[in-house]
Parts: structure tokens; C-alpha cells; sequence
């Protein structure tokens, strides 16, 4: 028994444990951020806590409380003054001139953007899983066939197959495939629909054989196991390369995830629904557990993606983010004069309580989508 709950613990508990490090320390990142800037502006900084609390531990050095919470999510840094007290004293956020204040709400937003792109340079120089199209095929090695999304209640889905899985191998009686082609993949399983067939998966580094039958008498835009297949590899860069690539690649992601933002809002507001599949807390250690057991190159990607998503979103002018702090210091400087602090806490206020019953709704979609 003893034996087995060790096994359990390595096999699920551990890749969770990774990717939750991975995840804290992304928000590390953001609120050391502010935290840094508001120190060398001389600011007093109250506490830098890393979740949300109740307070779990904490240790008191200089004027600053650090503490550690006990909801793995989240993470602030509280300076003396934001509220709108103490204007008059010289070592609060209020007193400080607006650009001084903008200066400190955007430092984390800069953090978790420089992170996200260091992240992404260390990927290429070392190989990161990409789609293969003609403009970086010189630069990618092992190409194979890999499941990109499944669709519900599908075949490949009721035996276990999962998004990153690459397919090396594909089976029937006699008849076998090795590092199919996507068409082969296609037209095997088509000819084969309702015959139990074997495949290979490689799963960063199982390698697993798992039976599924497909489907017969498919639609035109179905597949017969119910899946997207694309061709995937390891990108890998030159030093030098890889810190141009990851620059670039950084700064378009971060750039898209607006345009993203935007479509997804007009689709929620207009047409009261979303598109895209849309994680909260659950399902992002879900998604971020499973990279970790596809491989470190995987789990630097997505953290890197993540870091950049953070960025935006925390630019992003909604009441409680950053982006709407830095969005009423610009109206004040455009009016001459500050919006009352009553005001501007009662929105956000209110934002952050649309912010936590819209994660709390998507938490509860995850719990049935993962679980």
C-alpha cells in the first residue's frame, strides 16, 4: 500500500507541485515588479504576500511584512498609501506625482512581459514544440504527427488521449504505419472505421499503445477518432537567433492576446456567450500539470505563454487591474485633478467582485471539464 501511494504522489501529485512553483513564481515576478519600484522611489512597503490569505506565515523585516498565503493563486505587495491615505507624507503612494505612480502600477506588467520573452529565449535555444509550416522547417527537427485538439464525447477521448500526444505509430492486424503522414493517419482510419486499432503515443517520455475503434459513416467536417491532427517538432535556434525569436515572438503574442481580449468581450457582451475555451485556476494547473509531464521543454513554454498572458491582462484597463489603476491616474492628469478616492475604490471594488464570481463560474466549468 505504502508502495503504491509513493507511486500515486510521483505520478499525479508531483507534476501538480512543479507547475504550481512554476505558476508562483510567475506572480513572484509581476509583484516584485512593483515592489522594487516602489523601493527605489523610497516608498514604504506595508507587506508583499504571495497568495491570497488568510495568512499562513509571515516574517517581519525592516517595515515590511513577507508572508505566504493559503490560496496558491495570486499575490500582492502592499504600499503604504495606495488607498489614498497619507497624501502628506512623502513616503506613501498617494503623495507621489502621477508619473511616479504609473511608473510603479506598470513595473509589473514589464516584469511578467521580460520574463515571458526570457522564457521563450531559453526555449528555443534549447527546443520548444511547434506546428510546422514552411517558413521555420529548416530549423525543426523530429516531426511527427501530433493530436492538437479532441473533441467531447469522442473516441479518442473515451480512450484516453490527450492534446500533445504525438502518434509515432498506427496499426491494424498486418497492416502498420510508422510516423504516418497526416493524410496516411486520415485515410487509414476511415478505411478501418468501427475495427478496434492500435496506436502508438509518445507522451514526453512514455510511450504508450492504446486501442480505440473509429467511428463509420463520418460527417464532412468529422474525424473518424474525433480529433485535430497537425504535424508538430522541436524548434530549435542558434544562440543569437533564439534571442531575436524569442523577442519577436514574445511581443506578437503579447499584441494578440489583446485582440483575443477584445473578441472575447464583444462575444460575452453582444451574443452572451464565449469563444474559446477559457481556463481558471483549475484548469490552468490541470492544462499546466499535464506540460510538465510532456517535458521541460514543454513546461517553459507554457509558462513563458502564461507570463506574457499576465502582462496583457493586467494591462488591461478593468477595474482591480492594473490597467485600470494607471487608466484613472491618466484621467487625472488629463482633468487636473484626482477622481475621489471613495470613488475609485467602490469601482473597483466592484470590478474585483465581477473578477472573482467570473473565475469562480470558469472554476466550476473546469471542475467539470477536468474532473
Amino acid at each position: 500500500m505504502r508502495l503504491k501511494g509513493k507511486r500515486f504522489v510521483i505520478k499525479f501529485m508531483f507534476p501538480i507541485l512543479v507547475f504550481l512553483i512554476g505558476l508562483t513564481f510567475l506572480i513572484f515576478v509581476h509583484e516584485m515588479g512593483h515592489f522594487l519600484v516602489a523601493k527605489r522611489k523610497g516608498l514604504k512597503i506595508e507587506e508583499f504576500g504571495l497568495g491570497i490569505p488568510p495568512r499562513l506565515w509571515s516574517i517581519k523585516k525592516g517595515e515590511t511584512i513577507y508572508s505566504i498565503n493559503a490560496l496558491p493563486f495570486g499575490g500582492f505587495v502592499k504600499i503604504y498609501g495606495e488607498d489614498g491615505s497619507h497624501s502628506d507624507e512623502k513616503n506613501s503612494f498617494a503623495a507621489q506625482s502621477s508619473n511616479v505612480r504609473i511608473k510603479i502600477l506598470f513595473a509589473g506588467v514589464l516584469m511578467n512581459l521580460i520574463f515571458g520573452i526570457f522564457l521563450l529565449i531559453l526555449g528555443l535555444n534549447i527546443g520548444i514544440p511547434v506546428v510546422v509550416d514552411k517558413s521555420n522547417l529548416k530549423d525543426i527537427r523530429d516531426i511527427k504527427i501530433s493530436i492538437l485538439e479532441i473533441q467531447k464525447n469522442s473516441p479518442a477521448e473515451m480512450v484516453g488521449l490527450k492534446v500533445g500526444d504525438r502518434i509515432s505509430e498506427i496499426f491494424y492486424d498486418n497492416e502498420r504505419i510508422t510516423v504516418p503522414s497526416v493524410e496516411e493517419l486520415q485515410n487509414f482510419t476511415k478505411k478501418h472505421g468501427g475495427k478496434e486499432l492500435g496506436l502508438k503515443i509518445e507522451r514526453g517520455k512514455e510511450v504508450l499503445e492504446i486501442k480505440t475503434i473509429p467511428k463509420e459513416n463520418i460527417g464532412p467536417n468529422e474525424g473518424a477518432l474525433g480529433i485535430v491532427i497537425g504535424e508538430t517538432g522541436i524548434l530549435k535556434y542558434p544562440f543569437l537567433k533564439s534571442i531575436w525569436g524569442g523577442i519577436k515572438n514574445g511581443l506578437d503574442l503579447f499584441f494578440n492576446v489583446f485582440v483575443a481580449i477584445f473578441l472575447f468581450l464583444k462575444s460575452l457582451i453582444f451574443e452572451g456567450k464565449m469563444i474559446g475555451e477559457v481556463s481558471g485556476p483549475v484548469g490552468i494547473v490541470a492544462i499546466g500539470s499535464q506540460t510538465v509531464k510532456l517535458g521541460l521543454n514543454y513546461l517553459i513554454q507554457f509558462l513563458a505563454t502564461l507570463s506574457i498572458y499576465l502582462a496583457a491582462i493586467n494591462l488591461i484597463p478593468f477595474p482591480a487591474l492594473d490597467g485600470s489603476r494607471i487608466f484613472f491616474i491618466l484621467i487625472e492628469k488629463i482633468r487636473g485633478k484626482s477622481i475621489p478616492i471613495k470613488v475609485e475604490n467602490l469601482i473597483h471594488s466592484f470590478g474585483f467582485a465581477i473578477l472573482i464570481g467570473l473565475i469562480l463560474f470558469i472554476t466550476f466549468r473546469d471542475i467539470i471539464k477536468f474532473f
